[in-house]
């Protein structure tokens, strides 16, 4: 495996004070348990300049999706009818409104956009399509208002990012104006390089995604490559018409490469894309977590913020 710098490697440490590298054989339970304390120890303070608002959204099937929306203080520059909708990662156990927090408010204070983040539901105890589900609720009452979108997304909120994409693309050119995909998982079954040469890598593992993808459907892997691209990203059987992409893969990760094959995908059917693999170079899984720590993160934490003000303009 690549060595980590000095930075990354007190980063990874850190993590697994609270994370144990064998995690996923632990239950749901003990498994947000650590996730939530590794979170509160590393975060920062909310940034300056930005409120919340806790709220939820009814969808279809009659469940309130909780939300929390980042409003900047001063309105006066602020383009109201543009917002990112924040989807978070965790491998879709794990994460929720708070464990994103400082990372949301620094979102929408470095990009200028208000932001809305979503606690959609959680497996093992909500299967699929209960998580494309809520991400798609608070997605269409905000297209109902009117709002553009830009889409964000670590990990697994990257892989419910990309799912939204398809599912709503009929909106781009209008209101869906793109999508930012931090090291997200948009493929499964495929012996990428990157799942063989960093099998092993810390705070994401090859053993960790044979746990996290079948979970979404109660282990029964026979039936997730009948799922379409709601359920994973590159089931979907048309690309053309997707969003301005933007992907930020890391390097030491298993997923590394489910963003080239993305990329490819993408550009075989005429949807701009960028993959900004350069600046994940000794990076990990995780690493926003790390951009107050890493020179490297900062930078590509100051990358994605980029990104998603030039899909807004």
């Amino acid at each position: 495996m690549t060595p980590l710098d000095e930075q990354i490697q007190a980063f990874v440490d850190q993590s697994l004070g609270h994370d144990p590298v064998d995690a996923t054989r632990a239950s749901a339970h003990e498994q947000r348990q650590w996730y939530n304390a590794k979170c509160k120890e590393i975060a920062a303070p909310l940034a300056d300049g930005i409120q919340v608002q806790d709220d939820t959204m009814l969808g279809s099937c009659g469940h309130l999706v909780p939300v929390r929306h980042y409003l900047h203080k001063d309105r006066t520059n602020i383009d109201q009818a543009k917002q990112i909708v924040f989807l978070h990662g965790g491998g879709f156990v794990v994460g929720n409104l708070d464990s994103h927090h400082d990372i949301c408010g620094q979102l929408a204070k470095d990009t200028g956009f208000d932001l809305v983040s979503v606690d959609y539901r959680l497996a093992p105890e909500y299967q699929y399509p209960d998580d494309i589900n809520d991400c798609l609720t608070v997605v269409d009452n905000l297209l109902k208002k009117g709002q553009k979108l830009v889409l964000v997304g670590d990990s697994a909120g990257g892989t419910l990012s990309a799912c939204v994409a398809n599912a709503r693309k009929r909106y781009v050119g209008t209101q869906l104006l793109g999508q930012v995909l931090i090291y997200p998982s948009l493929t499964f079954g495929v012996d990428t390089p990157s799942m063989t040469e960093h099998a092993f890598a810390p705070l994401l593992s090859k053993e960790d995604m044979d746990y996290y993808l079948p979970v979404r459907v109660g282990g029964d892997l026979s039936i997730m490559a009948s799922l379409g691209g709601n359920f994973m990203p590159m089931q979907t059987l048309n690309y053309s018409g997707l969003p301005v992409t933007h992907l930020f893969p890391a390097q030491i990760d298993p997923l590394r490469d489910d963003c080239e094959l993305y990329a490819h995908a993408l550009q075989a059917a005429n949807v701009e894309v960028t993959n900004h693999l350069a600046l994940g170079q000794g990076l990990v899984h995780g690493h926003l977590r790390a951009r107050n720590m890493s020179d490297k993160a900062s930078a590509n934490f100051q990358a994605i913020c980029s990104a998603v003000r030039d899909l807004g303009k």
